[in-house]
C-alpha cells in the first residue's frame, strides 16, 4: 500500500513529458505536473456547469417573462370583461325599473340601493384596468375579491328581481284570467239589477236580488265569463238547472235557469266557452239568465266586471 501511495504521489507531483515527433519537425515536448492538470479538469468542469445553469436560468427568466407578458394580456381582458359586465348589470337594473314602472309594481327589495353607494360602485369598477396592470405582487387580493363579491351580489340580486317581476306577471295573469269581464250571453238586455227589489211574482215582498237577469231568446248560448273548473252542475232550488264555476282567486260565478247543460263538474273552461243554453228551468217568470258573481264569499255586483258596451237596460 505504501508503494501505492507512493507512486500516486509520484505521478501527480513530479513533471511528465510529452512528446509531438511531426515527420517534418523537429520533436516538440511538453513537461507538466499532473495534478495541475487535475485542478485546471475540475476548473473547466464547474466553469461549465456553471455556465450551463447560467444557460437554463436565462432560458428560464424568458421563459417567465413571456408568461408573464401573456398573463398581463389574459388579465386585461378579464379587467374589460368585468367592465362590460357591470354595464350589462346596470342596463339591467334599468330595464328592471322600467319594467316595474310598466307593470305597477313596486321597486321591492332588490333595486333599492342608496345612490351613494351605487355611485361608490360605478366609481370602484373604473379602477378595474388600473388594478390589473400593476405587477402581480402589486395587485391587492382583497380588493379584487371585494370587486368579484360585488359583481356576483348584483347578478344574484337582479335576477332574484327579474324572477319576482315574472312571478309577479304570471300571477296577474292567472288573476286576470280569472276575473269574471265579459257578458254571459249575447245580444241579451238587463231586467232585474242587483240588490233590493220587489218580488216579480207579484206578491209585493221586497228582496234581495244577488246578480243580474239578463233576458233573451230561447236557447240563447250562455258563455262562462272566466277561466276556471266547474264545481257544481244540475239542480238547484229556485236557480233550476244552474252551474257553479269557481274561477279561483276568490272568484267564483253562478248561472241559473239553464237549458241543455254542456259542462260537467270538475271541467275546465276557458273563458268565452259555452257551458248551456239559456232557459226557464226553476223559479222564473220567463226566458233569462240569472248571473251572479261571488268574491271571496260576498256576492259583489256582477256590473263593476262588465264594460259599459255590454249593459244593456
Amino acid at each position: 500500500m505504501k508503494n501505492r501511495r507512493f507512486s500516486l504521489r509520484r505521478f501527480l507531483f513530479e513533471h511528465m513529458e510529452i512528446v509531438f515527433m511531426p515527420r517534418s519537425f523537429s520533436a516538440v515536448r511538453f513537461s507538466f505536473r499532473p495534478f495541475f492538470a487535475l485542478i485546471l479538469f475540475l476548473i473547466w468542469i464547474a466553469v461549465t456547469v456553471w455556465a450551463v445553469c447560467l444557460v437554463f436560468e436565462r432560458v428560464d427568466y424568458s421563459i417567465s417573462k413571456a408568461e408573464n407578458k401573456v398573463m398581463k394580456a389574459k388579465l386585461g381582458m378579464i379587467a374589460e370583461e368585468l367592465s362590460r359586465n357591470r354595464k350589462y348589470i346596470k342596463l339591467a337594473r334599468k330595464t328592471d325599473r322600467e319594467m316595474r314602472s310598466m307593470l305597477g309594481m313596486s321597486d321591492g327589495n332588490y333595486i333599492n340601493l342608496p345612490s351613494g353607494l351605487a355611485q361608490g360602485r360605478e366609481e370602484r369598477v373604473v379602477n378595474f384596468k388600473e388594478m390589473f396592470s400593476r405587477k402581480a405582487q402589486d395587485i391587492d387580493e382583497a380588493e379584487l375579491n371585494s370587486f368579484l363579491s360585488e359583481n356576483t351580489e348584483d347578478a344574484q340580486k337582479t335576477l332574484a328581481s327579474f324572477q319576482e317581476i315574472a312571478w309577479f306577471y304570471a300571477n296577474q295573469k292567472n288573476v286576470s284570467d280569472a276575473t269574471p269581464s265579459i257578458p254571459p250571453t249575447q245580444n241579451a238586455r238587463i231586467t232585474s239589477g242587483f240588490g233590493y227589489r220587489l218580488s216579480p211574482f207579484g206578491t209585493h215582498i221586497a228582496s234581495y236580488h244577488y246578480g243580474l237577469d239578463f233576458a233573451g231568446k230561447p236557447n240563447s248560448k250562455i258563455m262562462a265569463t272566466a277561466d276556471g273548473v266547474v264545481r257544481q252542475t244540475g239542480w238547484a232550488s229556485t236557480y233550476g238547472q244552474a252551474v257553479l264555476i269557481d274561477h279561483g282567486f276568490g272568484y267564483s260565478t253562478l248561472y241559473g235557469h239553464l237549458a241543455d247543460i254542456r259542462v260537467k263538474r270538475g271541467d275546465k273552461v276557458k273563458r268565452g266557452q259555452i257551458i248551456a243554453n239559456m232557459g226557464t228551468t226553476g223559479r222564473s217568470t220567463g226566458v233569462h239568465l240569472h248571473y251572479e258573481v261571488w268574491k271571496d264569499g260576498t256576492p259583489v255586483n256582477p256590473r263593476g266586471y262588465l264594460k259599459e258596451k255590454d249593459l244593456k237596460p
